[in-house]
């Protein structure tokens, strides 16, 4: 009788050495050293991180779509879908809400643009944003979430064109025979698995993009970058830091689940966004990820890809600071009424720049351009400090989307797995049944 004989366990420095955020923190200090060292090369490593992004963005539409679809069909019912959708927006307007508030208030008690001065060398390339920066009426608006073409939203990663899409397309399957919606849903969700397979490929280049992004920052705009204008990226980041523990915090206590948990068990995706300075780099990751903390997918298919577009926490936060703090360095002082303009306006145009490129500036190029009382030439302090500033902002919209997840699917019946939930991300860990003494 043959014996067979495990493999022995590999030693711990290979383990570490194999976990994908391990390498990606290794990446991101080899790189601010060459940034350092060799300034010049590093600052042509940016396309390194422009691959890596684009190999992401690449899957993004389809996965959409399919979770959207599949999550919808399996549901069965069109009242349950938009019930989920109803509460997702809601949500999203009250915790941005939230935020833009909580934003404000720290700038006006803090004021860091008092007696800062343009830093020299503000980039050259802000006229590719204002370009773009051209106000949008609310008709421009909702017709711009329907699509004219559905290849060229799936071409240019509209993603909340492609949600509509995937919603009409779920509506009609949903309303033929069984024995030919069925067979679509199966071939459905065995491509989702070979797209999310293709996610995981990517994911083991995340260390090479990471390294790009980080070297190019050093590299281009020098380590003296880190201290330039201090003071505001320190106060956004205190503000977002303040927002995520007790906003997001609260909302997770509500919902049984543990912040600190939540955050550990997105480490890996959250050091991607570290160093690429991108939400959307993980947003297929996230979504599996979600599905393992026992999220079901409709809920998961419905609230991440709208939540991308509508439920930018880091974006409210942050996008109203820098127009006030535009204002403080230039002098102007904003009275209470050109404030709550500001909020009111905002609130609107951050709906209005999902799924474009750069969007965070776009939208702050919108808001100030659409205010008037904020000088445009401003716009340049903002942007030499952009890169830092999105690094803050891409890690609040993660937590900010899957905290959104986690709140819905609790209200939804059926909406969540208690068990693994609690197992993975709970407040508390569940107990090990112990054998009953006989």
């Amino acid at each position: 009788m043959s014996t067979t004989t495990s493999a022995p366990p590999l030693p711990r420095w290979r383990r570490l050495a194999a976990n994908t955020g391990i390498q990606v923190l290794a990446a991101a200090v080899a790189a601010a050293v060459f940034g350092v060292l060799l300034p010049g090369t590093a600052a042509d490593l940016k396309p390194l991180a422009d691959g890596f992004i684009n190999l992401i963005r690449l899957v993004i539409p389809p996965i959409v779509f399919l979770v959207v679809v599949t999550g919808i069909v399996s549901v069965g019912a069109l009242k349950s879908v938009g019930r989920i959708a109803l509460k997702a927006i809601v949500y999203f307007e009250i915790i941005t809400t939230i935020g833009t508030l909580l934003g404000l208030l720290a700038i006006n008690l803090f004021r860091p643009g008092s007696g800062v001065a343009p830093p020299a060398g503000a980039s050259g390339d802000i006229g590719t944003y204002v370009k773009g920066a051209s106000e949008q009426s609310v008709s421009d608006f909702l017709l711009g979430l329907i699509p004219d073409n559905v290849v060229n939203s799936f071409a240019t990663g509209n993603i909340i064109q492609v949600l509509v899409f995937a919603v009409l397309f779920a509506i009609a399957l949903l309303s033929l025979p069984k024995q030919v919606s069925d067979p679509v849903q199966r071939a459905f969700g065995k491509l989702t698995e070979v797209f999310f397979r293709i996610v995981g490929l990517v994911s083991r280049l995340a260390p090479i993009g990471v390294f790009g992004a980080v070297a190019y920052t050093v590299g281009k705009f020098g380590p003296e970058t880190l201290t330039a204008l201090m003071k505001y990226v320190g106060l956004a980041f205190v503000t977002l830091l303040i927002f995520v523990s007790l906003v997001l915090g609260t909302v997770t206590r509500v919902c049984g689940v543990s912040l600190t948990r939540l955050i550990r068990a997105l480490r890996k995706e959250l050091y991607i966004v570290l160093g690429t300075s991108s939400s959307e780099a993980v947003m297929p990751q996230v979504m599996g990820r979600l599905e393992e903390f026992g999220c079901k997918r409709d809920v998961v298919g419905l609230v991440v890809p709208a939540g991308y577009s509508f439920n930018l926490d880091g974006v409210a936060v942050i996008v109203p600071m820098s127009a006030v703090f535009i204002a403080q360095v230039y002098g102007v002082e904003l009275d209470f009424g050109q404030q709550v303009t500001l909020f009111l306006v905002f609130l609107v145009l951050s709906k209005g720049t999902a799924g474009v490129t750069g969007s965070a500036f776009v939208t702050l190029a919108n808001l100030v351009a659409a205010v008037h009382f904020i000088p445009v030439a401003g716009l340049a302090l903002v942007l030499s400090i952009e890169r830092f500033l999105s690094l803050i902002r891409a890690v609040t919209n993660v937590l900010g989307n899957a905290v959104a997840v986690i709140a819905v699917s609790r209200t939804e019946p059926g909406g969540v797995d208690p068990e693994k939930l609690a197992e993975t991300i709970g407040r508390q860990r569940t107990a090990v049944k112990q054998p009953e003494r006989t």
